[in-house]
């Protein structure tokens, strides 16, 4: 079964309407909300990779809006001019080790940042010094720019709290383009306003959709998107072939590309 709703429950109604289906692809790298749908009758998928490149671009699109305030300088309503800060040079980290940090890292490497990537597996990158999660803690507090790619898991939800977010360089940008939980909007909110970090760039929140009223939208520090920065109609062409690659693994006997592991999440 080859899924692209966005509903769970609505898989679920599909899924007891074809109690024969042995495999689904999803048309998502996360997979949490589909967690509790699966179980071992069936091979379950993620799309890895199909919007690593979008999401890459509007991760850097942020950092880039915020390193340079342009959120202020919109709403400013008169000629602000503001410093230039760039981001060639900077100290990077991105936290996660997929498709996305990888081709943001590609994206990066005009910039000739020193980037360094935590991940669960902590193998190689080129170009990139890479750690497991228990460097994070060393290195958060080098990095003029942290992003986040990770997939959100019982290990990485709450990630940055306000201890982490503390311990940041009063100048540093984060950019979430992962899954909101990943960060404590409370606590997030108070490093904005208490200058504790320079800003942030969101394409994610918790809660999600952001209400109205919430006090993020009101940070000139804060630049927030829609999560918007992958879209399916707009990488269905890579889509498409991953789902005809998995197709032929299945009928060659091989697992599927992007076989969710359900103990970690992803």
């Amino acid at each position: 079964m080859i899924w692209t709703g966005e509903r769970p429950s609505e898989l679920a109604a599909a899924l007891e309407c074809a109690p024969s289906v042995r495999w689904v692809q999803l048309a998502s790298a996360g997979v949490e909300s589909y967690l509790p749908l699966m179980d071992q009758r069936i091979r379950w998928s993620r799309a890895v990779g199909v919007q690593s490149e979008l999401v890459a671009e509007h991760a850097l699109m942020l950092a880039l809006t915020v390193l340079r305030q342009g959120t202020a300088s919109v709403r400013a309503g008169t000629w602000l001019p503001r410093p230039a800060i760039g981001l060639t040079n900077a100290e990077v980290l991105v936290v996660g080790g997929g498709g996305v940090a990888r081709a943001l890292l590609a994206l990066l490497r005009p910039f000739r940042v020193r980037p360094k990537v935590v991940c669960r597996g902590g193998a190689p990158i080129a170009g990139a010094e890479v750690g497991t999660p228990d460097r994070l803690d060393a290195w958060l507090p080098e990095a003029r720019v942290v992003f986040l790619a990770a997939p959100l898991t019982a290990d990485t939800a709450g990630l940055i709290d306000a201890v982490r977010l503390r311990s940041m360089r009063r100048d540093a940008c984060l950019v979430n383009v992962a899954r909101g939980g990943l960060v404590i909007t409370d606590d997030l909110v108070r490093a904005l306003t208490s200058g504790w970090i320079a800003g942030a760039g969101l394409d994610v929140t918790d809660p999600e959709p952001l209400p109205p009223e919430h006090p993020l939208w009101s940070l000139p520090t804060c630049v927030i998107t829609a999560h918007c920065a992958g879209d399916l109609d707009h990488a269905l062409g890579p889509f498409v072939d991953l789902v005809r690659r998995n197709i032929r693994r299945l009928a060659n006997g091989l697992e599927p590309i992007g076989l969710v592991d359900r103990e970690l999440g992803y």
